[in-house]
């Protein structure tokens, strides 16, 4: 059996300007190489009905090459959606069988399966950015076996900050760990103190989830609507319901909140799943920094450690990464959650690059300290 494969490099926008053009590496915005997530280069055309050498042509010289798969280029999705999956798109004969598989990128622990995997036509529901491979097998009524491959590129607009981390789910600990974002409130070079995190400065689930949005943060962080309710209108666990009732998507918004989950649960819609915790701003404020604080609300009567990992992109794409098994690890969750561990995990600004997209400077703190604390001076002007 051969698997035909689309070809991807970098975001939609930039797969076409050498982004990650050796397949290997990029240069961060912390001006060091890192690996490249999700990239798929050039390769020999073979007859599959796919762009295998990225040349925008399918199958071109290639002697007596007539297959039946059409196989997808590179597609584009917005977090928190339901994605539709064609398989009549990509083979249009009888079969015999038909399955899709989901193959998530590294940033993603919890990978959503298809909602019917044996369907000609299905969806999957992405919650998390990425670079997803969708993989598509039919076997003919002839008995023969075709699959192709191709990458949906889950992106989403402005700042997005996502949070994993390791003792979700009854097995491995069932802790309650919450993401947080602060704005500035006071001018550089000011003599006041910043605030202090679980105030109205910060975007958490007390006060930013669509169920539990205060007029007071709204106020405070004075940044528009998305009035596009595409954004969030799918939001799970009701929230997606609550943002349409209020007519628009607010930003900042905390569009997850995972108290407990289940791993054996692979419906990312469920309440049970075991979700990455995200922070959005679609249209973010230029040139004014946020401080990202991961907190351990509650560790559940258990008694050993959490490692959270939290994923930063920008316009889109991944620009930081930081935790992980090699990270901070959070042991203080039994008290009142404001006054348990906090990390604080980096400072980010963003600003809109050369070519009008989106762009951020990350600085890492990689602090860990109890209480609600702002934590050291803003590292970012």
């Amino acid at each position: 059996m051969g698997v035909t494969q689309s070809c991807f490099s970098g975001s939609p926008a930039q797969r076409n300007v050498g982004s990650c053009a050796d397949g290997t590496l990029r240069c961060t915005e912390f001006l060091v190489w890192s690996e490249c997530i999700g990239d798929r280069g050039p390769s020999d055309e073979v007859c599959d009905g796919a762009d295998n050498d990225c040349d925008g042509t399918t199958d071109e010289s290639l002697e007596s090459c007539d297959t039946p798969l059409s196989c997808p280029a590179t597609q584009g999705a917005a977090p928190l959606s339901e994605y539709t999956l064609s398989g009549r798109s990509i083979y249009d004969g009888s079969t015999e069988s038909r399955q899709w598989t989901v193959f998530c990128p590294p940033t993603v622990t919890s990978c959503p399966v298809a909602r019917d995997p044996n369907a000609e036509q299905t969806s999957v529901y992405f919650l998390q950015s990425g670079n997803y491979r969708i993989r598509y097998t039919v076997t003919t009524t002839s008995g023969e076996e075709l699959s192709c491959e191709f990458v949906v590129a889950v992106e989403g607009a402005g700042l997005r900050v996502e949070m994993q981390w390791d003792t979700q789910g009854a097995e491995a600990g069932d802790t309650d760990v919450d993401l947080h974002l602060h704005r500035r409130s006071v001018m550089p070079g000011s003599d006041e103190p910043e605030t202090d995190f679980f105030t109205d400065d910060d975007c958490y689930f007390a006060n930013c989830k669509a169920t539990s949005y205060t007029a007071d943060l709204r106020v405070q962080w004075g940044i528009g609507d998305t009035a596009d309710l595409d954004s969030c209108r799918q939001a799970p666990h009701g929230q997606g319901e609550e943002w349409v009732m209020r007519g628009a998507c607010y930003n900042p918004r905390l569009d997850v909140d995972v108290v407990s989950c289940e791993p054996s649960i692979t419906e990312p819609t469920n309440p049970s799943f075991c979700a990455a915790e995200n922070i959005n701003i679609d249209n973010p404020i230029l040139g004014s920094p946020m401080r990202i604080m991961v907190n351990y609300f509650s560790d559940h009567g258990y008694e050993g450690e959490t490692r959270p990992t939290v994923s930063v992109f920008c316009g889109g794409e991944l620009r930081g990464r930081f935790g992980g098994a090699e990270g901070p690890a959070l042991t203080n969750g039994a008290a009142t959650g404001s006054e348990n561990e906090s990390w604080l995990v980096a400072d980010v600004i963003l600003y809109r690059g050369e070519c009008g997209n989106i762009e951020c400077r990350i600085a890492p703190l990689d602090v860990v300290q109890n209480g609600a604390s702002f934590g050291p001076a803003w590292t970012l002007e």
